[in-house]
């Protein structure tokens, strides 16, 4: 068995990723770490669980290496996460899997470390490719009529979509989704079929009028679509003519992976709670985190919209306990299972064993990346990290936990139904963290919680928890949960009115370059929800002032590829609407790391 190695590069075009590489460290004897010592002890574990390990490896499997100096060692695997709590006895190793330990995913870990620690003896992060002496396997995932197939349903998926608009009636792209996601299932490329899936409930939600429904997000969900199996391709290739690329291939489409994981006995630390409804339905998610592995997973339920008046959401009770409870605190479940998007599973049998409320202790054991220093740390993170399309699916990631110092500014800015703050957030000279929580039907009292939490100053607000992303050109996260000294509040959990709202405009006015990028997302929101054969000439004109502006600013190859909006072939315009989107999402965090 081999294995090749994947450095992260940042001089990568279209792929960089996070480089957290190997630095020289200075260690006493007792930090060393040699995981070669149990080979000899892995050998000795059952067959099963070592042809379990092998049939693994015959797949190519992946496996993300941690070995960050004063940290636990781990190794991230597509559908379970190992952690060596020791670093002298392999008994100590503990897998999220039914297993708990000494099973096929703690075997890999250990194999993956001794190889990747042969080839680079300091590493730090690293990914890594287990491949089998004995399985050679096509360098070109399109080189099959499946492979090729998938990805000309994908393509004639993205045209539908962005050539006829969202907003026509679902019949009119129903087939095309069944074709593309039927063909991802045949490959059994599970980010893609994952991609498709997302893609899909985003356009449903569009039709229901969901409270959540979020027109940035499905265009970005369109736009990483098609990247995913283009980098897929780029990757393949670069591993074709003997180079090492940043990710493997079948990373990128989640070759091979499971749709269903059984998980040992759970502690899980909640991270929020987010109502929604729509025309027919409403209903809640809950995010949790696994301390051990530093995990994320989601509890979804719904229930038809008749029955809100009497009973909402967050009064519902999931395995007989209250959704406002779970959402602020920290529960046991039995076995149960996660399914590759994150969502838990739970049977009727596998009842939650206990719930206690959630402690500001209970955040302080989580780690990066979920816990930030501030929003420093925040911006780089996320500005080194990969791009959207080819990072796997399996957990959210866009949801941090920011400590908070003072609040500076708050304002209910009333045009946009919104409550806007800004608080510092961590070290450094640009510590401003702004927070935004838009009012909603289904939790209502939510904007008038967090205006008294970050008003009061007998328990001061310490830390927050919530999902980021740019609104008027600022990184900016909405609120899930509000930790102070002594307690956690849910922010969709409240029920009843707390205070009236401060009435202010609180954030600052975007630069230019930032309009400018707000101008084109929008542009591209337009197109998507419309389609571009309703709205060419208008499209083409804002394309084309809208270029000549972005160039007086210095955005060239932004510009250039809204103006192949005309005299373009259909195809090559869907691709220049893709690589719109992509550009907007790679120019914001850029233009906040500069300030």
């Amino acid at each position: 068995m081999r294995g090749q190695r994947y450095v992260p590069s940042s001089r990568d075009a279209g792929v960089k990723l996070s480089t957290t590489l190997c630095h020289h460290s200075v260690y006493g004897k007792e930090e060393e770490w040699d995981p070669a010592i149990w080979l000899e002890e892995l050998a000795t574990l059952p067959d099963a669980t070592r042809k379990r390990a092998q049939a693994l490896v015959a797949k190519g499997i992946t496996i993300e290496l941690f070995c960050t100096p004063g940290e636990i060692p781990s190794a991230r695997l597509p559908m379970s996460d190992v952690r060596f709590y020791s670093r002298s006895s392999i008994r100590f190793a503990r897998c999220d899997c039914i297993e708990g330990t000494l099973c096929e995913h703690v075997v890999l870990a250990v194999q993956a470390f001794v190889q990747a620690k042969a080839q680079q003896a300091e590493l730090t992060h690293l990914i890594w490719q287990m491949r089998s002496e004995h399985v050679t396997s096509s360098n070109d995932p399109f080189a099959n009529d499946e492979g090729n197939a998938c990805r000309q349903y994908v393509q004639q998926l993205s045209q539908a979509l962005w050539l006829g608009g969202i907003s026509q009636p679902l019949i009119h792209y129903e087939a095309a989704f069944s074709r593309a996601q039927q063909a991802a299932e045949r490959c059994n490329w599970r980010w893609v079929s994952e991609s498709l899936r997302q893609l899909r409930a985003s356009v449903d939600a569009f039709h229901a009028r969901a409270s959540h429904y979020h027109a940035g997000e499905c265009l970005r969900q369109l736009a990483a679509l098609n990247s995913r199996l283009n980098c897929a391709q780029e990757m393949a290739r670069r591993d074709s003519i003997g180079e090492v690329p940043p990710v493997p291939w079948r990373t990128v489409v989640g070759s091979g992976i499971a749709g269903e994981a059984k998980l040992d006995h759970l502690r899980l630390v909640s991270l929020g709670m987010r109502c929604w409804q729509d025309i027919e339905h409403y209903g809640l998610r809950i995010w949790f985190t696994d301390p051990d592995t530093g995990s994320i997973l989601h509890l979804s339920r719904s229930w038809p919209r008749s029955e809100q008046e009497n009973s909402p959401a967050a009064t519902r009770r999931l395995f007989s306990f209250q959704a406002g409870a779970l959402a602020g605190g920290q529960i046991v479940s039995q076995a149960a299972k996660r399914s590759a998007d994150g969502e838990l599973l739970l049977a009727t049998r596998n009842r939650l064993s206990s719930v206690v409320p959630l402690s500001p202790d209970a955040w302080q054991m989580l780690s990066a990346p979920l816990r930030q220093p501030g929003i420093v740390a925040l911006r780089e993170y996320l500005r080194q990290r990969p791009p959207a399309c080819i990072r796997p699916l399996n957990q959210i990631d866009n949801l941090f936990i920011l400590p908070v110092a003072e609040c500076i500014s708050l304002g209910w800015d009333s045009s946009r139904q919104t409550l806007d703050a800004q608080v510092i957030s961590g070290e450094g000279e640009d510590n401003l963290l702004t927070l935004s929580l838009p009012a909603s039907a289904c939790s209502p009292f939510a904007v008038e919680r967090m205006a008294a939490l970050l008003q009061q100053t007998d328990d001061p607000v310490s830390l927050v928890s919530g999902f980021v992303s740019f609104v008027e050109g600022q990184l900016t996260l909405e609120p899930r949960v509000m930790m102070t000294k002594t307690r956690a509040w849910a922010l969709d959990a409240e029920t009843a009115p707390v205070a009236p709202l401060p009435s202010a405009s609180v954030l600052p006015v975007p630069s230019t370059a930032h309009q400018l990028l707000m101008r084109c997302q929008a542009l591209l929101i337009q197109l998507l929800h419309n389609g571009w054969r309703y709205q060419e000439q208008s499209a083409i004109s804002q394309a084309e002032l809208l270029a000549n502006d972005l160039s007086a600013v210095g955005f060239y190859r932004l510009a250039h590829v809204l103006g192949q909006f005309r005299n373009t072939e259909s195809e090559a315009r869907v691709e220049a609407m893709n690589n719109g989107v992509l550009l907007c999402e790679q120019l914001f965090p850029m233009l906040q790391q500069q300030g």
